[in-house]
């Protein structure tokens, strides 16, 4: 019953704020759509992304309709040079909410004054009807993420003079834009430096109806975008950046929403005022977290364009002070020697204070899916279920995973080509020992079952639905230690143990599509715990 209503609440509050922006005009035309171009790719030309239109709006602003084989089909882009030019410029990715589309934010936000004097290249991507996920329609699978994570740079790289290092790279949107966002940042925290939401739903659980109604907007059926809140809990929580907020650790936060109410009218906007509630709960999460963000709940303020232009140049005045104190500390820097530890002569991480995770520093990361990478390091987890795990203490020294199945971790390129190295995996069945050489490249590769695995059944139902949580309280941890050199290191001579890989294989990528993270180690009490009962019960289930 509480359910049906709050869907009927949610589905009225957004067909509302449809309604009006229609009234006003701010709602996309009918007619603003790819049909022009004729039909869609087919066969090898529908294999690889590529543009199919481009077109020269203003001296800054670009228009194009880039095919995208992650959603099979063709959508629309458009991108704002820098209003300094240079010979590589930064990226701010900007997105737009449910209801609007690529055009919003220059038709609409004034996206393109307010960069006027910004160095940052703004691309903005079209996301269907804004759940920046994976979305079943039909027969087809529709997977945003893909696309905004992995297709958007491609296209950017080929065709712009941009730059990819993580604080080069910003995100950005409203409303379910910042959602986007926040959720790509979670996902991918060594790829970003900055995720700003404005107005934005951070909380999927705790906005079902509104996340279900704007799914089906995309033509998905009712509770297939992340499946039943109850039974499929870990994909909700993979998929929130609530539920993530442990891997924004690092990544520049700004959130913003207003108050729902103007100071003349006592009209209330109950779409803003829902938001508000969730920032206000994110920035509490993040808070009891330790993790450094900016929360400004606004005094006034309405689930609008009026907003969002405000917040947007808000923003990027914020972005301008801290380019500003970053130049002038960079010169500091210099004058005192540059930024290495004056002791070890390491590199140093300044947000983080110790060695950067590209040289082996310590980082934890927590994900929902089977397969991710993330700062160099790749993890394959076969499993029977969808569940979260911790990939937890990772260093060079080793690192920590929870969660049922067996893996296949592959290290970034930190060790010594060719030397021996005594691998040590110990869970709750015992300890495995065993040597391995780092290969030409100084990775290893390592295989194993997880401590959780023997609770694993091959066929889950009703009779065994108590394995899901069963043994997840359990780490498997992996120590890595040098080994003593001898002859056949020296002489460069070695052998690759385990899953020996080619070069083709070892030089694949993989994107991600979720995350989630749970420190086996930290002793600081937070709403996860190291196992699903604790994760679940951060998440009650709805009535």
């Amino acid at each position: 019953m509480r359910r049906s209503i709050l869907f009927a609440v949610g589905a009225r509050a957004i067909r509302s704020l449809t309604v009006a922006r229609s009234h006003r005009g701010r709602f996309p035309a009918l007619d603003q759509n790819s049909s022009f171009l004729g039909p869609e790719p087919r066969g090898k030309d529908a294999r690889k992304w590529h543009i199919r239109d481009k077109r020269k709006l203003s001296n800054r602003l670009r228009e194009f309709f880039v095919y995208s084989p992650a959603l099979g089909r063709t959508v629309g882009v458009r991108v704002l040079l820098p209003g300094f030019p240079q010979e590589v410029s930064p990226v701010i990715h900007l997105y737009h909410g449910g209801g609007d589309d690529f055009r919003s934010w220059t038709d609409f936000g004034s996206a393109e004054e307010l960069t006027l004097d910004s160095p940052y290249l703004v691309v903005m991507p079209d996301a269907g009807a804004g759940t920046y996920s994976r979305v079943a329609v039909g027969s087809e699978v529709r997977d945003w993420p893909t696309f905004h994570t992995k297709e958007v740079p491609e296209f950017l790289h080929k065709n712009f003079s941009v730059d990819f290092a993580p604080e080069n790279q910003l995100l950005a949107g409203l409303s379910m834009g910042g959602y986007g966002a926040m959720k790509y940042a979670a996902w991918h925290p060594d790829r970003y430096s900055w995720a700003a939401a404005f107005s934005s739903p951070l909380d999927p659980l705790s906005a079902v109806p509104a996340f279900d109604v704007i799914a089906m907007r995309e033509g998905a059926k009712s509770m297939t975008l992340f499946g039943d809140p109850a039974t499929d809990r870990s994909e909700w929580i993979a998929n929130s950046p609530y539920g993530l907020a442990e891997n924004l650790r690092g990544v520049n936060l700004w959130l913003s929403a207003g108050s729902g109410s103007l100071d003349e009218s006592k009209d209330r906007d109950l779409l803003e005022t829902m938001v508000n509630q969730q920032g206000e709960r994110f920035s509490a999460r993040l808070n009891a977290l330790d993790i450094r963000h900016s929360w400004f709940p606004r005094t006034t303020g309405l689930h609008n364009w009026t907003s969002w232009e405000r917040e947007l140049g808000a923003w990027l005045k914020t972005l301008r002070r801290d380019r500003d104190y970053a130049s002038s500390d960079h010169h500091s820097l210099e004058r005192r020697g540059g930024g290495l530890d004056s002791r070890r002569g390491d590199s140093v991480d300044p947000r983080r204070g110790g060695p950067r995770v590209a040289d082996g520093g310590e980082f934890s990361y927590l994900t929902g899916h089977a397969l991710f990478a993330i700062h160099g390091w790749r993890v394959e987890i076969s499993r029977r279920r969808a569940q979260i795990v911790r990939f937890g203490s990772v260093s060079a020294a080793g690192f920590s995973l929870t969660g049922t199945g067996s893996f296949r971790v592959r290290t970034p390129g930190l060790y010594e080509p060719g030397r021996r190295y005594d691998i040590s995996v110990v869970g709750p069945t015992g300890t495995n020992d065993y040597p391995q050489r780092a290969d030409k490249k100084g990775r290893l590769t390592l295989t194993g079952r997880l401590a959780a695995a023997m609770h694993d059944p091959i066929i889950p139902g009703k009779r065994t639905q108590h394995f899901t949580t069963a043994g997840q309280s359990e780490v498997m941890r992996v120590h890595i230690a040098s080994a003593p050199d001898d002859s056949s290191a020296r002489d460069g001579s070695f052998v690759q143990a385990r899953a020996t890989q080619t070069d083709e294989e070892a030089e694949e990528t993989t994107d991600v599509s979720d995350s989630a993270h749970v420190d086996a180690d930290s002793h600081t009490d937070t709403v996860y715990g190291d196992n699903g009962r604790d994760i679940a019960a951060a998440f009650p289930p709805s009535d």
